[in-house]
């Protein structure tokens, strides 16, 4: 008999490209670990900041500096990664994809 933790969390690489201050194009990647979003809770979330607030558990593979230059930590990190555009789109994306293609008929 197969069990459904419902209740599960999952990694799942994260790919992530920025501009920088040159105009040019820097790829990088990291992983996120993620928690299952049931329906139930998921129908009213109005866009994808509020999506990550529910679903993102931590990161582990990227550095974002502070103020002070030292590395962010917990939910400092988590809620610099969430601010960012590209970060945020990259990693609701991740979440998503995840869970779609996993899911779809194998032939």
């Amino acid at each position: 008999m197969f069990t459904l933790n419902t209740s599960r969390t999952f990694k799942q690489p994260v790919n992530l490209t920025i501009v920088d201050e040159n105009g040019k194009d820097v790829k990088g990647a990291f992983t996120a670990t993620f928690k299952i979003l049931p329906h139930s809770e998921s129908r009213d979330l109005p866009d994808d900041i509020k999506l990550l607030d529910r679903v993102l558990v931590s990161v582990e593979g990227i550095e974002v500096p502070g103020e002070d230059g030292q590395p962010l930590t917990g939910d400092e990190l988590l809620s610099a990664l969430k601010n960012d555009p590209s970060a945020s789109v990259a990693m609701s994306s991740a979440y998503q994809r995840s869970i779609v293609k996993k899911n779809l008929p194998r032939n």
